[in-house]
This record gives C-alpha cells, sequence and structure tokens, in this order.
C-alpha cells in the first residue's frame, strides 16, 4: 500500500529516471525515427475518433452509439502511450506513462465485452443484399398501395399530423373538381366546410374513450364538401388514424351521400305520411269498436224487454192450457219456452261481454285472494262434482279486477262442466314468470279438445258439442280472450282429445 502511495506521489517526478535519450546507445537518426512514428501513431489515433464523431453527429439514425464512443476513447488511449513513448526522450514520466497504459487496458477491455454481447444482434443484421432485396420489396408495395388507392371507389386522402394533404386519388379529383397538384400539401379544409381542428378532435376524443389510449378508426363523421362553383354537399368520413416515424398520419375515405340524404329524406317523409294514416285508421277503428259496443250493449238491453214479455205470455199459456190441448200444441209451447230462456241466457251473455272493459280501473289484484273469491262464488257446483281446486301460489298483480275475477271463474267453470263421465275434476291453477310476464296454467283432467279446434273454441259463438251434451252459448271463452287481450296479454290452450286441458295466459307484470 506504501509503494502505491508513493507511485502517485511521484506521478509526474522525472527524477528517478534519466531522460531516454540517455538510456542506451541512440543515435540521431534511430531516436528521431522512434519520436516521429509515434508521433505520427498518436495523431492518426487522435484523428480517427474525431472522423467518428464527426460521422455520429451527421448521421443521427447511427446505431451503437456507445460502441462508437468507446472506440474512440480505446483509439486516444491507445495514441496516448505512443505521445508518453515521444516524450519520455525528454520528459522521463514513466509512472504517468503506466497509468494511461493502464487505462487504455481498462478501457481495451470494456470495448472487448461490449462487443460480446453485441455480436448475437450484429449477426442478424440484414446484408446490403438483403436491404437492397428490402427496399425492392418496399418499393412494389408502395406501388401496389398506389394502384389500391387510385382503384378505390371512395375518395381516399391521406394527410399528415396537420391536416396538410399528402396523397389523393383519382376519385378524389373527380368529386371535388381539383388535380392532385392543387390539392397536395394544401390543407384538407380546401375540401370540406368543417375544418380539420374537429376531425382531430373527433380522433382525440375516440383514443380517450379508449381504456388502451390507442387511436382508432373513427367512422361516418358527417359535413360538407365543398366543389368549386358548386352549392355544397353532405359527405361522410371515415379517419384511419396511422402512427408512423414521421408522425401522425390520417387515411380518409370520403363518400359523396347526396343520394343516400335524398332517400332518407324520402323515407322520413314517408313513415310520416304513414304514420298519420296509421293513426287515423287506428281513431277510425276505435271508434267503430266503441259503436259496436255501444251497438251490442243497446241492443241486447233493448231486446230483454221484448223478450220478457214473451217468456210471460208463453208462461200465462202453458199454466193456463197445459193439457187441454193436443200434445202437438203442449210441446210447442215446451220449444217456446226453453228457446226463450236460451235467448235470455244468450242475451245476459252478450251484455257481459260487450261490458268488458268498459269501466277500466287498474288495481292491485292479489290472484290468491281472487281465487279464493271464485271457488267460493262456485262451491255448491264444486261440490255437486266432487271436485278438487289446487293453486301454488300465485302473484299480485296490476289488472282490472272485475274481469279478472270472471276470467277465472269462467276457466275454472269450464273444467266442471267438461267432465269426464264418472271422474271427479282435478284443477290446478299455478303461475310462472317469464321473460317480464306472468304466464297463469289452469289445468284439468277433462275430456279435452282436439287439437284441430284449438283456435276455435275463442271464436264467438263457436260451439265444439251439441245442446243435449253440455249446455253454453260459445260466448265464455271469447269473453276470456277479450279479458286476456285487455290486459295486454295471450290466451291458449294445449289437449288433446280425452287427455284434460291446460289453458294458458299471460298478465304483464308492468301494466
Amino acid at each position: 500500500m506504501h509503494q502505491v502511495i508513493e507511485f502517485f506521489e511521484k506521478l509526474l517526478d522525472t527524477s528517478d529516471w534519466p531522460p531516454r535519450w540517455y538510456c542506451g546507445k541512440w543515435t540521431d537518426f534511430h531516436g528521431w525515427l522512434f519520436i516521429i512514428s509515434d508521433l505520427l501513431v498518436w495523431s492518426a489515433y487522435f484523428a480517427i475518433p474525431l472522423i467518428i464523431i464527426r460521422y455520429i453527429s451527421r448521421r443521427h439514425d447511427a446505431r451503437f452509439f456507445r460502441l462508437y464512443f468507446l472506440f474512440a476513447g480505446f483509439i486516444c488511449a491507445c495514441g496516448a502511450t505512443h505521445l508518453f513513448d515521444a516524450l519520455s526522450f525528454w520528459y522521463p514520466a514513466y509512472r504517468l506513462g503506466a497509468l494511461m497504459r493502464l487505462i487504455t487496458g481498462l478501457i481495451s477491455w470494456t470495448t472487448v465485452v461490449y462487443l460480446i454481447k453485441l455480436m448475437p444482434l450484429a449477426i442478424k443484421l440484414r446484408t446490403s443484399s438483403q436491404l437492397e432485396a428490402e427496399i425492392q420489396q418496399r418499393e412494389k408495395a408502395e406501388d401496389k398501395f398506389r394502384t389500391l388507392l387510385e382503384v378505390a371507389p371512395d375518395c381516399m386522402v391521406i394527410m399528415d399530423g396537420n391536416g396538410t394533404v399528402q396523397l389523393v386519388n383519382a376519385q378524389t379529383e373527380k368529386m371535388f373538381g381539383l388535380n392532385r397538384e392543387t390539392m397536395i400539401g394544401k390543407s384538407i379544409d380546401q375540401l370540406m366546410l368543417s375544418s380539420f381542428d374537429r376531425l382531430l378532435g373527433i380522433i382525440r376524443t375516440s383514443a380517450a374513450a379508449n381504456t388502451d389510449g390507442n387511436t382508432t378508426q373513427v367512422d361516418r363523421i358527417e359535413c360538407f364538401g365543398k366543389r368549386a362553383g358548386e352549392p355544397e354537399f353532405p359527405i361522410e368520413i371515415s379517419l384511419s388514424p396511422l402512427q408512423t416515424e414521421d408522425g401522425l398520419l390520417l387515411i380518409a375515405a370520403i363518400r359523396d351521400v347526396s343520394e343516400k340524404k335524398r332517400m332518407e329524406k324520402e323515407i322520413r317523409e314517408a313513415n310520416s305520411s304513414l304514420e298519420k294514416k296509421v293513426q287515423q285508421r287506428t281513431e277510425e277503428l276505435e271508434r267503430k269498436n266503441r259503436e259496436l259496443e255501444t251497438f251490442a250493449y243497446v241492443a241486447s238491453h233493448d231486446l230483454q224487454e221484448p223478450l220478457r214479455t214473451t217468456s210471460a205470455f208463453v208462461d200465462l199459456l202453458r199454466k193456463r192450457y197445459h193439457g187441454q190441448m193436443d200434445e202437438t200444441a203442449d210441446q210447442y209451447l215446451d220449444f217456446i219456452h226453453q228457446s226463450s230462456d236460451r235467448m235470455k241466457v244468450l242475451i245476459t251473455n252478450l251484455l257481459d261481454y260487450s261490458r268488458i272493459g268498459r269501466e277500466k280501473e287498474l288495481v292491485e289484484v292479489d290472484c290468491n285472494e281472487l281465487l279464493q273469491d271464485v271457488v267460493g262464488d262456485l262451491d255448491q257446483s264444486i261440490r255437486e262434482n266432487n271436485a278438487a281446486v289446487q293453486c301454488e301460489s300465485l302473484p299480485t298483480v296490476n289488472a282490472y279486477k272485475v274481469e279478472l275475477k270472471q276470467l277465472f271463474q269462467n276457466l275454472i267453470s269450464n273444467s266442471l262442466k267438461f267432465r269426464k263421465p264418472g271422474i271427479s275434476p282435478d284443477i290446478r291453477v299455478g303461475a310462472l314468470r317469464e321473460n317480464g310476464h306472468w304466464v297463469f296454467s289452469f289445468k284439468d283432467n277433462g275430456i279435452g279438445i282436439n287439437p284441430a279446434y284449438h283456435e276455435k273454441v275463442f271464436v264467438l259463438f263457436q260451439r265444439l258439442h251439441k245442446r243435449t251434451e253440455y249446455e253454453g252459448t260459445g260466448i265464455g271463452l271469447a269473453n276470456c280472450k277479450k279479458i286476456v287481450e285487455l290486459h295486454g296479454g295471450k290466451i291458449w290452450v294445449e289437449s288433446a282429445q280425452n287427455e284434460g286441458c291446460t289453458f294458458f295466459f299471460t298478465i304483464s307484470e308492468i301494466q
């Protein structure tokens, strides 16, 4: 350690050695040859780094900057050792020369290590022939790109991040009435009324909306184009931003949508006219429906009075003259009496049908309580037929309570009426939530319905059986359909002959 300290203390001391001229037998020629050779090597070693630095300052795209500087340092250090050798003939600073050689060795090995690390990458570098081939491929690709650009059906405009037009195709010249020399190098604003800043703002907004922050294609920006000596016309622009080494490029596809806008206007006018016609037709149908309902109500109501009179006189005739006339006359009176009773029932049912929905009032209806009320009203018929009515948990819905009760009553009455002989009716009521609706089901073990008549049973006055087999007027299920449609739902039946029926109907959760 003492020697190291002494070395640096006497770093510039030359007293321990004589000048090199006095070491050995130097002739003038030999000595100056040695000195001049070292100086030439030193000057060359110092010139080479200057040339390298000059090259780097001119070529900003040069690779391996660190390697260049390491080479420059290594060469300068080597030159310095030769300079010290030349100076030692007069100034024997051998300690300083030794330190310089150590620095040269360290820089040399640092360069060697760095070269070893760069070797795999250097091996992968393309040769000049490969670079020439790549240049040719790029030129071919550019030619193809230009060809595709020219044959594109839309106007294609390529501009930089400042909106300066870089490239256009033939369709652009045709649409805007300008030649490409006039457009290239000018602002895109010369082609449209909207400013380029608006387009750039839309792109930035699109980029901000993306979680990754990248710009993406922006479709169908609507604005107006400008054509020399002609009025403005509507255009649609689709922008595709592209980040390049030279900065942002925007590829704009521009389409003249004058015809599209004209057709849209015609469609809007047609739709508006159609909506008015539909509204008028709807109002007319609603008016006619109200008139029909009023007519049915009035007609049914007015028919009751003469029917009462007819029935009263028929009853008087039966009481006073029954058995006093021949058998045929008595049979005729019985026919008139039965027909009058059927007419009473028919008129009553017609009145009920016409009253459905006349006084609409939506209320919350607990269907469990409603079903219990219906079962209570039909208790006598249920007992007589030894029937069982089973119920799952039913929902509470917004409905017209009177009409909904009539719907439940008609469906249960139907199951009691169309039972199988000798078999007790088993009626099951349930409801399921499905797609924003409640689907109610009334299932029985009765005689069933032939699939061919599944639609017919809901038509007014349609009967599938003779009066001698089953009573009825053919209005009950028509009433059911009208009530369900009043609630905005639909009704249908699933059944097969002698296998019972399941009636389904829907009621919306929100009326």
